[in-house]
């Protein structure tokens, strides 16, 4: 993997603006084939993938409005007027409500769409939606505002948008990836000394790391309407019993001789977020679980050598759970060994018994067969990997390079 200051090298080829209004017009020619007149978003992950900007507070709205022809529309709170002409890609920059001396088009951000719509043209005709976030009311207050002829779920095809890597945003995976790295380290090296102290010292270490070499990155992710997430550098380590809750907060508990303690790092640059997550064995556990472990590693090695753009997801399901089942865990498969992140820590795809979906080039998933025992723990790595051509690129990785099975 290349250092830290060669990919920050890499990404001065790239013009950021450019690459989010090529966005844009990829998605007008979807729309266009999809028969859309104009789609109009809410969530934030969206607002920012379309825009390239990110208020970290959503206690106003941020809407991006996408025509299938012309130009891209970003409407803000007046208090975000500066923030947003400094970040934003889209240039067509619209404001509402009051703040300062800013001239807003209208009072709220419902009106303001309305006005937007009008000058659009896009009133009466087929608008889409995010039906996985929308609330009902908002859903009807954008068909009566735009007086839609059919209102369209956009939903997948967002989801699906999003998945697919460019190069400028895997080089921002990378550095995400490197904050785990340093995160991961530093959790192995206190895992004995308690939950909370593993957790503490991934934390630190993440943060060091940005200060020296990243800072000029931001490591916010997304907020909502009642709070936002200004650094997005985070670690919960688990242990024993704990460990199969698959998430909770690390608290004062010392991982006990013949358990696990699995610390979870998750980081985010400029909004690109990657997960290192790494079972660790405390002292000798018991041989059914050693063999479980064996299993996950072969597991993990089996989907390393037949990722690839072309594969389809049952097949890398397979190939990941195979081992379990040789080794007499075939009732406690999981439902998935993975999923697509990027601008969330869960994102499509899943990577799933029996999914028919192939992978292409430039997803980015974690992969992580593990299998979970109620009372005890679980037995699970996982690691973010960029897939390519003619396999993968794995971005995350051990404490010590090329150590899969750590013992402590």
């Amino acid at each position: 993997m290349k250092s830290i200051a060669e990919i920050k090298q890499d990404l001065k080829q790239f013009d950021r603006k450019q690459l989010y209004k090529d966005k844009v017009v990829k998605m007008q020619r979807s729309m266009v084939e999809m028969g859309i007149d104009a789609v109009i978003c809410f969530k934030p992950q969206n607002t920012f993938y379309l825009s390239g900007f990110n208020p970290i507070l959503y206690s106003h709205p941020v809407v991006v409005v996408v025509p299938a022809q012309g130009e891209a529309v970003l409407l803000v709170h007046s208090l975000r007027a500066r923030h947003s002409a400094d970040e934003a890609a889209i240039d067509d920059i619209r404001l509402f409500g009051a703040w300062a001396n800013q001239k807003p088009i209208a009072d709220d951000a419902y009106s303001a769409i309305s006005i937007i719509a009008d000058d659009l043209k896009i009133k009466g005709k087929v608008i889409g939606y995010e039906g996985d976030f929308l609330s009902l009311n908002q859903y009807k207050k954008l068909q009566d505002i735009t007086n839609a002829a059919q209102m369209t779920d956009v939903s997948d095809f967002l989801k699906r948008s999003r998945n697919i890597k460019n190069e400028y945003e895997i080089n921002l995976l990378r550095l995400s990836a490197s904050l785990t790295n340093v995160g991961m380290e530093a959790a192995v090296a206190n895992i004995r000394k308690s939950e909370a102290q593993a957790s503490i010292a991934a934390e630190i270490a993440m943060r060091e790391l940005w200060a020296k070499e990243l800072s000029e990155f931001e490591i916010s992710s997304f907020g909502n309407t009642e709070g936002g997430i200004v650094t997005a550098l985070w670690c919960y380590s688990n242990s024993g019993y704990r460990v199969p809750y698959g998430c909770e907060c690390p608290g004062d508990r010392v991982p006990l001789e013949g358990e696990v303690c699995l610390p979870v790092c998750w980081a985010a640059i400029d909004g690109y977020h990657t997960e290192n997550e790494r079972t660790v064995i405390i002292g000798q556990i018991p041989e059914k679980y050693e063999r479980a472990y064996d299993a996950m590693l072969a597991g993990r090695k089996n989907v390393f050598a037949l990722m690839k753009a072309g594969v389809k997801v049952g097949d890398i399901y397979n190939a990941g759970v195979g081992p379990y089942i040789e080794a007499g865990f075939g009732d406690f498969l999981p439902g998935r060994i993975g999923h697509g992140l990027g601008m969330s820590l869960h994102e499509f795809p899943s990577l799933s018994k029996n999914n028919d979906m192939v992978l292409e080039e430039g997803m980015v998933v974690t992969v992580e067969p593990g299998l979970v025992f109620a009372g005890w723990g679980s037995t699970r790595h996982s690691d973010t990997v960029v897939v390519r051509k003619d396999g993968i690129e794995i971005l995350t990785k051990s404490p010590v390079e090329g150590e899969d099975r750590l013992v402590r």
